[in-house]
């Protein structure tokens, strides 16, 4: 028994060093989105006399996830070298660091050894049996060739399907051609290279969908740009394309609600546009297809059948405001069949409870930060939130130090140049007649002055509305906002409205959290459709979540916490050609979840598309809940030197604590520890912040720059 024991002691020590002895190294290089990643394998026998039969590795990532050696059979001290490719795709809309690795194998004395890849870190460190890093990244431009597998035009990933070894035919102005190929993930790239020519006036590209799948079908475009289309950006660095196709045998099936005023179930001339009201499409009676939409202003929903006359399509409608004051008719549409290219339209009649309920609400959003020297805008928004005219009069007053140059209104009228808004001693007032389920929007634009303005201060505006129709809650009628004084502003942006610190007994349970997501088209031409993706952090009652208003019609899903906005034929001009007419807003208000203490956090952020370029990803914005303030607990303390030449910054008064700073415009770009009387700064921007420290349960806040 020990003899046996002995040997298989043996075979197991000697079985462990020839797993040792087998050495494979995995290199990657970075790759175009739409492109490759090329790959190195290596894999040396380090023996001095066992030889290894029948290697061959598995790379799951790669185009070629099984590849036998040539030769497969290495002898003691032989090296052998494979190469292969990762494809490359623009899932979730992301460029950045990816991870890979593979698993060799072999025969040695009759047993399989397996060995892992030794990869290369973010550093460039090479780890035994660890994985390789490598990065994705964006060619001068792109693009996907997909087919919308659920019909809404725009590409999911996940769940449309993209089409590998699609073919794009190239040309310019001077007769050269050329062509692309999507990859195995779907995706293309472009750069000059492409066509062997000097600088060429014009690039063009055609989609053969001949190349697709099933090239006997008649493909209809769905979503970007048709054919011909120019594939290189000329006014942006990085251009992103998505091109998504639906067989032209499909139907349309839509879905609108309206407010049924003489109660007949039917539409009639004059019936507005019903909003509050969310659409659920269901495939076969398959609740795995459900997708539920929230139609905005009461737009109209519309989805594609891709299997007219077979499929069975329903369409539930629910209330998701205003539930106690309105009825919905007639709540769902079952087994629907479109027709091939015809439009099936379902209407779901909705009926109001009383006509004493009429609510007016009034929101103030700022667009462009003061400035000394600059204009800054606000927006004014007065909605109609129920049936039936809305009249009354908007006082607006604005900070003293501010002064009122123009009030726009949507049409890009001055109301108080031509007399519809009158003067008053801080601001003016303005009459407003909006009908059911209306919004009344106004830009107001104020100048900020160069001298008695420090960076840092902040303005204070109001507003009030003063009914003269029915409106049962007045607890919405009266606004105010605080705005910070910068030097500069991001145009892209999350803020929460009480600013980056919240005292706690300030903020009880019934309050909500009010979060504004604005955007810019910065580009050069008009923004045909903007897209907006967010998420409500883990903290944040998604029960309560609330839009309060936007810039534009909109509708919106809601995935669990993903937030999806879309504006379509938003038609957004350029800042270049109309600087107001470029911003657009969404607001909304949502209540953390109940047992929120000193200390906590709670972060928002956005990507924001215009059309087909890439994602512009908005600073991540922290709220943090802050213990009580009051004035015994304000430090006085003195910190020089200010403006700060190094990143060391010394106080007095003070030995420890913690400290935060933000930009003045609310965002947190470091925190940190107070040491010995000192701060020690990682490498921030010159510039202007606001320093925040506590101490003791005490605060204080200083006004901080850098040269």
């Amino acid at each position: 028994m020990k003899y046996i024991l002995g040997l298989l002691v043996f075979f197991i020590s000697l079985l462990m060093n020839a797993q040792a002895d087998l050495d494979f190294v995995m290199d990657v290089t970075n790759g175009p989105i739409g492109g490759y990643a090329d790959v190195t394998y290596t894999i040396t026998n380090l023996s001095p006399t066992d030889t290894y039969s029948n290697v061959s590795i598995n790379h799951p990532d790669a185009l070629i996830p099984n590849i036998i050696l040539n030769p497969s059979t290495i002898g003691p001290g032989i090296q052998v070298t494979a190469t292969g490719q990762i494809p490359l795709s623009g899932d979730s809309y992301s460029v950045g660091l990816l991870i890979t690795q593979a698993t060799a194998t072999g025969i040695l004395n009759g047993s399989m050894i397996t060995e892992l890849s030794d990869g290369i870190d973010s550093m460039g460190n090479r780890i035994d049996d660890g994985q390789s890093v490598y990065f994705r990244y964006e060619s001068s431009s792109y693009g996907v060739i997909y087919l919308d597998t659920n019909g809404n035009s725009i590409y999911d990933d996940g769940i449309d399907t993209t089409i590998p070894g699609a073919v794009i035919n190239l040309y310019d102005d001077q007769g050269n051609t050329d062509s692309l190929v999507t990859n195995e993930t779907g995706w293309w790239y472009f750069d000059n290279s492409f066509i062997n020519t000097t600088l060429p006036d014009y690039y063009a590209a055609i989609i053969d969908v001949n190349s697709f799948p099933s090239p006997t079908n008649s493909y209809h475009l769905v979503d970007g740009p048709a054919s011909p289309f120019t594939p290189n950006g000329w006014f942006a660095s990085n251009i992103r394309m998505s091109h998504g196709y639906v067989d032209d045998n499909f139907g349309t099936i839509e879905a609108s609600s309206f407010l049924d005023s003489n109660g007949n179930g039917s539409r009639d001339n004059g019936e507005a546009n019903m909003p509050y009201t969310s659409f659920e499409f269901i495939k076969d009676n398959d609740p795995a297809t459900s997708e539920v939409i929230f139609n905005g202003f009461g737009n109209t929903i519309r989805r594609t059948d891709f299997n007219p006359g077979v499929q069975l399509n329903d369409i539930n409608a629910a209330l998701t405001a205003q539930q106690a004051f309105y009825n919905i008719t007639t709540a769902n549409y079952d087994d629907i069949l479109t027709v091939a290219n015809q439009i099936t339209s379902t209407a779901f009649a909705v009926t109001e409870v009383s006509s004493s309920n009429r609510d007016t609400s009034l929101s103030l959003t700022p667009m462009i930060w003061p400035n000394p020297g600059f204009d800054s805008t606000l927006e004014v928004t007065i909605n109609n939130l129920h049936a039936g005219n809305s009249t009354g009069t908007l006082q607006f007053n604005h900070d003293p130090i501010a002064s009122i140059i123009a009030v726009y209104d949507r049409n890009g009228i001055d109301i108080l140049a031509n007399g519809t808004a009158t003067v008053t001693s801080n601001g003016f007032s303005t009459p407003y007649n909006i009908m059911a389920f209306g919004q009344y929007d106004l830009e107001v634009v104020m100048a900020t002055p160069v001298t008695g303005v420090q960076l840092g201060d902040v303005f204070t505006h109001s507003a009030s509305i003063n009914p003269t129709s029915t409106d049962s809650n007045t607890s919405n009628n009266n606004t105010t906002v605080n705005v910070t004084v910068v030097a500069s502003y991001d145009p892209n942006d999350v803020t929460e409205a009480r600013g980056p610190s919240i005292p706690i007994d300030t903020f009880s349970t019934n309050d909500y959290l009010e979060y504004t997501i604005r955007f810019q088209n910065l580009g050069t031409a008009s923004a045909q459709f903007v897209r907006v993706l967010s998420s409500l952090h883990p903290s944040l009652d998604e029960s309560t979540f609330e839009v309060i208003a936007t810039s534009h019609g909109y509708s919106y899903t809601k995935n669990g916490r993903q937030l999806d906005f879309f504006f379509d034929s938003i038609q957004l001009p350029p800042e270049v050609v109309d600087e107001p007419g470029s911003n657009g807003f969404i607001k909304y208000r949502i209540k953390p979840l109940p047992g929120f203490a000193v200390g906590d956090e709670i972060s928002a952020r956005a990507e924001i598309f215009f059309d087909y370029n890439p994602a512009v990803i908005t600073e991540t914005w922290i709220t943090t809940f802050d213990t009580s303030a009051s004035i015994d607990d304000i430090i006085e303390i003195a910190a020089y030197p200010i403006p700060l030449e190094t990143n060391t910054l010394f106080l007095k008064n003070i030995d420890t604590g913690n400290a935060q700073l933000y930009t003045l415009d609310g965002k947190e770009v470091w925190n940190g520890n107070v040491l010995n009387g000192t701060i020690e700064f990682n490498s921030i921007k010159s510039g202007f912040y606001i320093l925040k420290i506590m101490s003791d349960q005490k605060v204080t806040t200083i006004k901080l720059s850098k040269n």
